[in-house]
Protein backbone atom coordinates (compact mmCIF):
# COMPACT_ATOMS: atom_id res chain seq x y z
CA UNK A 1 0.00 0.00 0.00
CA UNK A 2 1.49 3.31 -0.99
CA UNK A 3 1.72 6.17 1.40
CA UNK A 4 -0.83 8.29 -0.44
CA UNK A 5 -3.38 5.45 -0.60
CA UNK A 6 -3.00 4.38 3.06
CA UNK A 7 -6.12 5.27 5.08
CA UNK A 8 -5.61 7.85 7.79
CA UNK A 9 -7.36 7.62 11.13
CA UNK A 10 -7.32 10.34 13.71
CA UNK A 11 -8.33 8.91 17.06
CA UNK A 12 -9.06 11.20 19.95
CA UNK A 13 -9.04 9.40 23.27
CA UNK A 14 -11.17 10.65 26.12
CA UNK A 15 -8.72 9.28 28.66
CA UNK A 16 -5.06 10.15 28.51
CA UNK A 17 -3.51 6.73 28.70
CA UNK A 18 0.14 5.92 28.06
CA UNK A 19 -0.86 3.63 25.17
CA UNK A 20 -2.95 6.36 23.54
CA UNK A 21 -0.08 8.81 24.01
CA UNK A 22 2.37 6.36 22.44
CA UNK A 23 0.01 5.75 19.52
CA UNK A 24 -0.33 9.49 18.95
CA UNK A 25 3.44 9.92 19.13
CA UNK A 26 4.02 7.06 16.67
CA UNK A 27 1.50 8.53 14.25
CA UNK A 28 3.13 11.96 14.52
CA UNK A 29 6.57 10.42 13.93
CA UNK A 30 5.31 8.57 10.87
CA UNK A 31 3.79 11.76 9.46
CA UNK A 32 7.00 13.71 10.18
CA UNK A 33 9.15 11.10 8.45
CA UNK A 34 6.87 10.97 5.42
CA UNK A 35 6.97 14.77 5.18
CA UNK A 36 10.76 14.66 5.47
CA UNK A 37 10.85 12.07 2.70
CA UNK A 38 8.74 14.31 0.45
CA UNK A 39 10.98 17.34 1.12
CA UNK A 40 14.06 15.26 0.41
CA UNK A 41 12.66 14.20 -2.96
CA UNK A 42 11.74 17.79 -3.82
CA UNK A 43 15.29 18.89 -2.98
CA UNK A 44 16.69 16.14 -5.18
CA UNK A 45 14.42 17.08 -8.09
CA UNK A 46 15.61 20.67 -7.73
CA UNK A 47 19.23 19.40 -7.92
CA UNK A 48 19.85 20.77 -4.42
CA UNK A 49 21.36 17.51 -3.09
CA UNK A 50 23.55 14.88 -4.72
CA UNK A 51 22.34 11.34 -5.35
CA UNK A 52 24.63 9.84 -2.66
CA UNK A 53 23.11 12.07 0.03
CA UNK A 54 19.60 11.28 -1.24
CA UNK A 55 20.26 7.54 -0.99
CA UNK A 56 21.76 7.77 2.50
CA UNK A 57 18.89 9.90 3.81
CA UNK A 58 16.24 7.75 2.13
CA UNK A 59 17.76 4.64 3.74
CA UNK A 60 17.70 6.34 7.16
CA UNK A 61 14.10 7.49 6.74
CA UNK A 62 12.94 4.10 5.45
CA UNK A 63 14.57 2.38 8.43
CA UNK A 64 12.85 4.70 10.89
CA UNK A 65 9.52 4.39 9.04
CA UNK A 66 9.81 0.60 9.16
CA UNK A 67 10.26 0.68 12.94
CA UNK A 68 7.35 3.08 13.43
CA UNK A 69 5.06 1.07 11.15
CA UNK A 70 5.90 -2.18 12.96
CA UNK A 71 5.01 -0.58 16.31
CA UNK A 72 1.78 0.86 14.86
CA UNK A 73 0.86 -2.55 13.44
CA UNK A 74 1.43 -4.08 16.88
CA UNK A 75 -0.93 -1.52 18.44
CA UNK A 76 -3.59 -2.18 15.82
CA UNK A 77 -3.15 -5.96 16.19
CA UNK A 78 -3.81 -5.70 19.92
CA UNK A 79 -6.92 -3.62 19.19
CA UNK A 80 -8.11 -6.21 16.67
CA UNK A 81 -7.64 -9.05 19.19
CA UNK A 82 -9.52 -7.13 21.88
CA UNK A 83 -12.34 -6.37 19.45
CA UNK A 84 -12.59 -10.06 18.50
CA UNK A 85 -12.86 -11.06 22.18
CA UNK A 86 -15.51 -8.41 22.77
CA UNK A 87 -17.49 -9.59 19.73
CA UNK A 88 -17.29 -13.20 21.00
CA UNK A 89 -18.52 -12.17 24.46
CA UNK A 90 -21.40 -10.14 23.00
CA UNK A 91 -22.39 -13.02 20.70
CA UNK A 92 -22.47 -15.36 23.70
CA UNK A 93 -24.62 -12.90 25.64
CA UNK A 94 -26.97 -12.46 22.70
CA UNK A 95 -27.51 -16.21 22.43
CA UNK A 96 -26.93 -17.41 26.00
CA UNK A 97 -30.48 -18.67 26.62
CA UNK A 98 -30.51 -20.62 23.36
CA UNK A 99 -27.02 -22.01 24.00
CA UNK A 100 -27.97 -23.03 27.54
CA UNK A 101 -31.20 -24.70 26.39
CA UNK A 102 -29.35 -26.85 23.83
CA UNK A 103 -26.62 -28.01 26.25
CA UNK A 104 -26.38 -31.24 28.17
CA UNK A 105 -25.68 -31.12 31.92
CA UNK A 106 -21.89 -31.06 31.56
CA UNK A 107 -22.00 -28.18 29.08
CA UNK A 108 -24.55 -26.29 31.19
CA UNK A 109 -22.05 -26.46 34.02
CA UNK A 110 -19.40 -24.99 31.69
CA UNK A 111 -21.83 -22.22 30.67
CA UNK A 112 -22.52 -21.44 34.31
CA UNK A 113 -18.78 -21.24 35.01
CA UNK A 114 -18.25 -18.99 31.98
CA UNK A 115 -21.08 -16.57 32.79
CA UNK A 116 -21.18 -16.53 36.59
CA UNK A 117 -18.83 -16.51 39.55
CA UNK A 118 -21.70 -17.08 41.99
CA UNK A 119 -25.42 -17.93 41.75
CA UNK A 120 -27.66 -17.34 44.77
CA UNK A 121 -31.16 -18.67 45.23
CA UNK A 122 -32.78 -16.61 47.97
CA UNK A 123 -35.36 -17.97 50.43
CA UNK A 124 -38.18 -16.40 48.40
CA UNK A 125 -36.88 -18.21 45.27
CA UNK A 126 -35.39 -14.99 43.90
CA UNK A 127 -32.31 -15.55 41.81
CA UNK A 128 -29.27 -13.31 42.24
CA UNK A 129 -26.00 -13.75 40.32
CA UNK A 130 -22.49 -12.39 40.26
CA UNK A 131 -21.35 -12.30 36.65
CA UNK A 132 -17.91 -13.48 35.53
CA UNK A 133 -15.56 -11.27 33.54
CA UNK A 134 -16.12 -9.78 30.97
CA UNK A 135 -19.85 -10.25 31.45
CA UNK A 136 -19.89 -8.33 34.75
CA UNK A 137 -18.92 -5.20 32.86
CA UNK A 138 -21.05 -5.87 29.79
CA UNK A 139 -24.19 -6.45 31.89
CA UNK A 140 -23.60 -3.51 34.25
CA UNK A 141 -26.52 -1.05 33.76
CA UNK A 142 -24.27 1.95 34.48
CA UNK A 143 -21.75 0.86 31.85
CA UNK A 144 -24.57 0.31 29.35
CA UNK A 145 -26.00 3.78 30.05
CA UNK A 146 -22.53 5.33 29.63
CA UNK A 147 -22.06 3.45 26.33
CA UNK A 148 -25.39 4.70 25.00
CA UNK A 149 -24.52 8.27 26.02
CA UNK A 150 -21.10 7.95 24.39
CA UNK A 151 -22.61 6.60 21.17
CA UNK A 152 -25.11 9.47 21.00
CA UNK A 153 -22.37 12.04 21.66
CA UNK A 154 -19.93 10.40 19.23
CA UNK A 155 -22.22 11.09 16.29
CA UNK A 156 -22.40 14.75 17.27
CA UNK A 157 -18.63 15.03 17.82
CA UNK A 158 -17.61 13.32 14.57
CA UNK A 159 -15.93 15.82 12.28
CA UNK A 160 -14.36 15.29 8.87
CA UNK A 161 -10.58 15.11 8.87
CA UNK A 162 -8.93 15.12 5.49
CA UNK A 163 -5.44 14.01 4.63
CA UNK A 164 -3.46 15.14 1.62
CA UNK A 165 -5.33 12.68 -0.62
CA UNK A 166 -8.68 14.09 0.52
CA UNK A 167 -9.69 11.00 2.50
CA UNK A 168 -9.83 10.38 6.19
CA UNK A 169 -11.80 9.74 9.30
CA UNK A 170 -12.07 11.43 12.64
CA UNK A 171 -13.21 9.11 15.36
CA UNK A 172 -13.90 10.02 18.93
CA UNK A 173 -12.96 7.22 21.30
Amino acid sequence: MTRSSRPRFVIRCGLSSPRADELAQLTANRDRLEHEQDRLMQAHYADAIPLAVLKREQDRILGELDQVNRRLDAHHGEHTDARAHLDDALNLLGNCADIYARCDDANRRLCNQAFFTKVYVEEDDELRVENARPFEMLLDPDVNADALTWAANADKARTPALDSAGQGSSLVR
